[in-house]
């Protein structure tokens, strides 16, 4: 997490064309923008003004876009290349003239701007009345995804902020935007004056439909993720607001961080749930999974003790066990920190599938889920890295791993607001960050499937809402700085656990990867049965040009590596060749592109 606690007040397209030294838009109506750092529901939005290339000191605007639906201004906008983070590490200024007046707010490139809001420096300025009143991000109930670097971002600004309605003076009804990279010499969106403009119409933005609370399928197991805050659950103030979010969730495994007790919880938990027997793991770190299954094995799995995991018997629900990670990463600014200790953990999980050299014994496809509080809200390669095993530092750690048994990478869910379309899963209104998204869920799709899945905040649900699941509105607020996280394993027969998908009968050779590649690339490949195997790598010729096993293995995934080389270590030159498995007279190949 950040720092500090929070406060409420939360409560379709645009086409263009060019007038003399101004951009115009043109309504089309709003759209239903749901802020997550996914992107597919800007697609029906009219690019507003498209930047041209190469104009740029360090930041080069590519294309923007603007709608809105009945609460807020959205603001979508992406770059021709690099990754930027949007709360820090720039300078990037975005203005609003709120009312389409030059002459009212601050003159800057040819409009009259009411708002002056500096992202890397998170804060801003209001313009009204000729006076300069310096602006937070609650002031503008400001809402940007994703938390992490990335090419492309959205935003979203209250329509009922003060610098909107030139306090509360007026209804937001059109204006302009301009983007600015802050610098001198720097790009600007648009490049020419008078900026971007904009219109809202009187349609109605329907609002969203609530994701009812409960499971899809009465049998589907449900995990809750939560940072509670320093302890909360056993705090006397907050234990309440808990109590009823966790009744109302009704999970059967709850993974809890910033929790650093370890002799209380077991008591709480039961009362909470009289009618199950409840399991606690030994508290690591700050980290503890309590579980209606027992509990086989849990232990330690980074040197920081910043990740744990725990073997959980389903076998009567699952048919097999559940192996669940459970994490809390380094904070804040500490990302040199964060991307050791994924790199870390996604070493000792590919030593533990390929060798067996793991904290406790590990049936081959034990379905797994990681979850916690990861803190990303730095460098997009550590959420890359857990997702994909893609490990930055792979002189200390190794070569890559793909982490799911089926070798690709595994999903990291994204999940709305039950009741709210905001991906957010922290938020501090006196923080200088705006809300963003901490919590994550990863989860083996090769071994499973997701039922009902968001994220849990009081306070955007409606009284009938909150009366009929126990709840009060503030329930959210007053527990922790972070929003519980939801996610069900189905067990539905058309979904969930596929061991079909997971264990083909056949001999499978998988695509490398990654492809194209330099200079190293991993080969995996599916055994149904022990079986003598080679492996080699052939040009275009159908030439031997490295031998890279030639042994028996077990049934199981099996992966080498080829680090182009030929057979006499000479690295071969760029281009088109073939990895050639056989199996018992059976033949498979798959292209491989080598790059220079």
């Amino acid at each position: 997490m950040f720092e500090s606690k929070t406060i409420n007040n939360d409560k379709p397209g645009l086409g263009h064309f060019v007038a003399g030294p101004f951009l115009f838009s043109l309504l089309l109506g709003g759209h239903p923008i749901t802020i997550d750092g996914l992107f597919d529901d800007w697609e029906d939005v009219a690019i507003a003004y498209t930047d041209a290339e190469g104009d740029a000191v360090t930041a080069d605007f590519a294309e923007i876009k603007i709608t809105y639906d009945m609460e807020f201004l959205f603001i979508y906008f992406n770059f021709y290349e690099g990754e930027f983070l949007m709360q820090d590490w720039n300078e990037f200024h975005l203005y609003i003239d709120a009312d389409n007046d030059p002459s009212t707010g601050h003159d800057f490139h040819g409009i009259g701007a009411e708002l002056d809001w500096v992202f890397g420096e998170r804060w801003g300025y209001q313009y009204v009345n000729g006076q300069q009143v310096e602006l937070w991000q609650n002031d503008l109930t400001l809402r940007i995804g994703p938390t992490i670097t990335s090419t492309e971002f959205e935003i979203a600004i209250s329509r009922e902020s003060d610098p909107l309605t030139m306090n509360s003076s007026q209804v937001l009804t059109e204006g302009k935007i301009i983007l600015s990279e802050g610098q001198d010499n720097s790009d600007f969106i648009p490049d020419e004056s008078g900026g971007v403009y904009f219109s809202i119409g009187e349609d109605a933005v329907p609002y969203p439909q609530p994701i009812p609370l409960e499971r899809l399928h009465d049998d589907d197991i449900r995990i809750v993720s939560y940072n509670t805050w320093n302890d909360g659950m056993i705090n006397e103030e907050r234990q309440l607001h808990f109590k009823r979010i966790l009744q109302a969730l009704d999970p059967d495994v709850i993974a809890l961080q910033e929790h650093w007790d370890w002799n209380e919880i077991d008591d709480i938990i039961q009362s909470w749930f009289p009618e199950d027997e409840w399991h606690a793991s030994w508290t690591y770190r700050d980290l503890v999974v309590l579980s209606r299954f027992p509990i086989l094995e849990d232990a330690n799995m980074i040197s920081s003790e910043r990740t744990m995991a725990a073997l959980l018997n389903t076998e009567n629900e699952l048919g097999t066990n559940l192996l669940l990670f459970n994490s809390h990463l380094s904070c804040c600014s500490s990302n040199e920190d964060r991307q050791q200790q994924v790199d870390e953990f996604s070493s000792i999980w590919r030593d533990w599938v390929t060798e067996g050299a793991g904290p406790f014994d590990l049936e081959y496809g034990t379905p797994f889920v990681h979850v916690g509080d990861f803190n990303y809200v730095g460098y997009r390669q550590q959420v890359e890295t857990i997702r994909t095993g893609d490990i930055e530092d792979e002189n200390e750690y190794g070569e890559d791993y793909l982490p799911d048994w089926d070798s690709t990478a595994i999903v990291d869910l994204f999940s709305r607001h039950s009741h709210k379309r905001m991906g957010y899963t922290w938020r501090s209104d006196g923080s200088s960050f705006n809300p963003g998204k901490l919590d994550y869920i990863f989860y083996s799709d090769a071994t499973m499937d997701t039922g009902n899945h968001y994220t849990l905040n009081t306070l955007a649900m409606d009284t009938e809402s909150l009366n009929g699941y126990g709840l009060q509105w503030n329930d959210t607020q007053e527990a922790s700085d972070h929003l519980p996280r939801v996610f069900d394993i189905s067990l539905d027969d058309a979904v969930g656990i596929n061991e079909t998908q997971l264990f083909p009968e056949q001999v499978k050779l998988f695509s490398n990867y990654p492809n194209p590649f330099n200079p190293n690339t991993h080969i995996t490949f599916y055994l149904p049965h022990s079986v003598f195997v080679t492996v080699s790598v052939v040009n275009v010729m159908g030439n031997t040009v490295k031998n890279l096993l030639h042994e028996s293995k077990p049934k199981g995934n099996w992966s080498v590596t080829w680090d182009g080389r030929n057979d006499y270590g000479e690295f071969v030159s760029a281009g088109i060749y073939f990895c050639l498995l056989r199996v018992n007279g059976v033949k498979k190949t798959k292209k491989m592109v080598l790059l220079k």
